[in-house]
């Protein structure tokens, strides 16, 4: 008698971020020993491309669940009723969607945006730009938190200290080269991710302009090389290999109950870590 093979698909934007290959790592670390095989596909952050990878797992018999950062638009319903339709389980990672009635595993992206701003407040920057990242949860998250801890404080959030940045570090370089040609007074950055804040980084330095004693710069992720960069990162943690097993847990729990389970939002805790790119001690 053949021998079933369990699968389950993980489905991200950009494996060549570390925050989602910790992901993967903290997903299969749960799976695997459970007798699950982890097939991953990379969107490269392309909502077709993602819905045409579901679209592969979904006409797959043998796959028995999904866990999906996705790449699409926030108000994005008919992939999920898709997969809902197909009566597959599945647990969202990194980016919520109000129109999913799935499990989702992340992190509290405004508090992360307010934690990297009030880090640069507490030093004493008071012109503070930010480089917003992509139009998903996270991105829209972090840029709420950047402009809420600006107003604690009585500072304003303007418009013209916030570029659009993307994801990887070209568009960081560029949109950092944006803000300095409007706004050669700014002394801080809060950039959308770690590759984000290596472009800003770049940029500022090519300006003639010194970090952290100019300007300083707050990524997040905590990827593997930010202490060893020129200029080491200031950047928050975000526990990636958590979420992968959180969400690893979720769905597993879900494929073992003989009866469907609500679903869950847990969020995982992230920390500052201070570095010199903002003044601070390396910790």
């Amino acid at each position: 008698m053949e021998t079933r093979i369990h699968i389950i698909g993980l489905v991200v934007p950009d494996l060549t971020d570390t925050h989602f290959a910790e992901v993967a790592r903290g997903v299969t670390r749960v799976m695997q020993p459970n007798g699950y095989t982890v097939l991953i596909s990379n969107s490269e952050g392309d909502a077709d491309a993602e819905r045409l990878a579901i679209d592969l797992l979904l006409s797959c018999a043998q796959v028995d669940g999904l866990i999906l950062a996705s790449a699409q638009s926030p108000e994005e319903t008919a992939l999920f009723q898709r997969i809902e339709k197909h009566r597959l389980p599945y647990v969202l990672i990194d980016r919520a969607f109000p129109g999913s009635t799935a499990s989702y595993v992340g992190a509290d992206d405004e508090e992360i945006g307010a934690a990297a701003t009030e880090h640069m407040i507490s030093r004493g920057c008071r012109h503070i730009a930010h480089i917003r990242g992509p139009e998903s949860s996270t991105g829209i998250g972090r840029s709420k938190g950047y402009a809420a801890a600006l107003a604690r404080h009585g500072l304003k959030a303007h418009a013209a200290y916030i570029a659009s940045g993307g994801s990887s570090d070209s568009a960081g370089y560029e949109a950092m080269r944006r803000l300095l040609s409007v706004n050669p007074r700014l002394d801080g950055v809060v950039c959308f991710n770690d590759a984000v804040a290596v472009g800003a980084i770049k940029a500022i330095l090519e300006a003639g302009l010194e970090v952290p004693y100019d300007i300083e710069v707050v990524g997040a992720g905590n990827v593997h090389y930010s202490d060893i960069l020129r200029v080491p990162l200031s950047t928050i943690d975000l526990n990636s290999p958590l979420v992968g097993e959180r969400a690893a847990r979720l769905l597993l729990g879900t494929l073992q109950s003989p009866e469907p389970l609500p679903p869950e939002r847990v969020l995982i805790p992230f920390h500052l870590v201070a570095r010199e790119s903002s003044k601070a001690v390396a910790v």
